[in-house]
């Protein structure tokens, strides 16, 4: 019996020290800094052009501002009736999400013990009413959209945009072979006039080839300005007149707040407020980090879109929510992302050897819903998720609005050696926003 309790411990040791040294030794080449894209410089010139700024929705309103966390912290006051001036929150990073409407003011308080600043006020006040809630549904079958020939042999995680002359693009990740993440370079390039075109997408020449790795693009169109994002572990930009000639590469964001950021998303929420979605990782638990830009230059973390704690099932080295996607439907968020990479070291080092445990958990897409784009709650496995709505079985999924139809779609992607709804291409089906009955 000793002898099988002294094997057994020395298993349970051997992995710890495996799962501590890969951790680290993953971790450690990749560089963190919570100013983002700010430099600490800049930090007091941009607070006092930027003061602090609302965006608001049915029952919430978002503070904003530039933070310092090295030397200061906030505080967030209400004018209250006939009490003056009362303190709701303490806070480290430039963000406050309220639920009452009312007159706001933000303190800066120097570590240092200098007098306190005053950043800003503002007059907040939630928009009326309670946005319903609707479930999206896959609600026909897959169909091929786009798979490249000459920039490379598959598609993994995408982005779908409308040009200047009203063309639909689509923008991958690629590379040749069946799916090899450290030869994902550059990215594919597809165009049609309507969407879905019945015979597919048309490939155009490839973009954003700079010679080190190229995942996730997202473009957004900001004043006849498009801008498209990428990463990992930093973020890249590109800017463009029309949505088809790019230029102007540069990484506006060299240290992300959290190892293993990737997959950005960008979303606006307000004039001059826009909201940046990344796949992270803390200290153990994955997460979506979201970061607050106002001017869509200076990225700063302001906390996490979702978290996940005890009782979630993945929780990769290299975190395990991907693929964020957030969109407003009838006044409520939803945020999808791919729920992938088991927890343990295993699945690290099985990958690069192109082996995946479980292929059927490569398309499985989560999706949660908030009144708010700011926080979705925490996810502790599917009994302990308030804010789960769902689950569709997708990879690297898409949601697609065709404005001129009032037409949904959902897309899906992914490696060829792991896939299983696709062998390369990207591929498409209809998508329905079922109303779920009220609680």
């Amino acid at each position: 019996m000793l002898v099988l309790l002294y094997a057994f411990a020395t298993l349970a040791a051997a992995w710890l020290l495996l799962e501590v040294a890969v951790r680290c030794y993953v971790s450690a080449p990749l560089a963190t800094d919570f100013y983002g894209s700010i430099s600490r410089a800049t930090v007091r010139d941009r607070q006092q052009r930027r003061g602090v700024q609302v965006s608001a929705g049915r029952g919430w309103v978002h503070l904003g501002w530039i933070a310092d966390p090295e030397r200061e912290r906030y505080r967030v006051e209400r004018r209250g009736g006939g009490d003056g001036w009362q303190t709701v929150a303490e806070r480290r990073v430039g963000s406050y999400l309220a639920r009452e409407a009312g007159d706001y003011r933000v303190w800066a308080l120097p570590l240092d013990g200098s007098a306190a600043r005053l950043l800003g006020e503002a007059a907040a006040a939630p928009l009326a009413g309670e946005p319903p809630l609707y479930a999206p549904r896959v609600v026909g079958p897959w169909r091929e959209l786009f798979r490249p020939k000459v920039a490379g042999d598959y598609i993994n995680d995408h982005c779908l945009y409308r040009d200047a002359g009203g063309r639909w693009r689509l923008v991958g990740i690629t590379a040749k072979g069946d799916g090899d993440y450290s030869q994902e370079k550059h990215f594919a390039v597809a165009v049609s006039n309507e969407f879905p075109p019945p015979e597919g997408m048309s490939e155009e020449a490839p973009v954003a080839a700079f010679g080190e790795l190229a995942w996730a693009p997202h473009v957004i169109e900001e004043a006849g300005t498009y801008f498209m994002f990428w990463s990992p572990h930093r973020l890249h930009r590109m800017t463009s007149g029309d949505g088809v000639a790019w230029g102007d590469h540069g990484v506006v964001m060299a240290a992300p707040f959290h190892r293993f950021f990737r997959d950005a998303m960008v979303t606006k929420v307000a004039e001059g407020q826009w909201l940046l979605y990344a796949t992270g990782r803390g200290r153990y638990f994955s997460r979506v980090d979201v970061y607050q830009s106002f001017d869509l230059e200076g990225w700063q973390y302001i906390g996490a879109a979702l978290r996940s704690g005890f009782g979630s099932e993945r929780n990769s080295i290299v975190a395990s929510t991907e693929s964020p996607q957030v969109i407003e439907y009838r006044g409520r968020y939803y945020l999808s992302l791919t729920y992938n990479n088991d927890s343990f070291v295993w699945s690290t080092l099985l990958l690069p050897l192109k082996i995946w445990l479980r292929p059927s958990s490569y398309n499985d897409t989560l999706v949660f819903h908030a009144d708010n784009p700011y926080d979705f709650g925490e996810y502790r496995g599917r009994r302990k998720a308030p804010s789960l709505l769902t689950r569709l079985r997708a990879h690297a999924a898409k949601l697609v609005h065709e404005p001129e139809r009032d037409r949904w779609y959902i897309t899906t992607a992914g490696w060829p050696w792991v896939a299983t709804l696709t062998s390369g291409e990207v591929a498409v089906a209809p998508l329905e926003w079922e109303k779920v009955p009220e609680a």
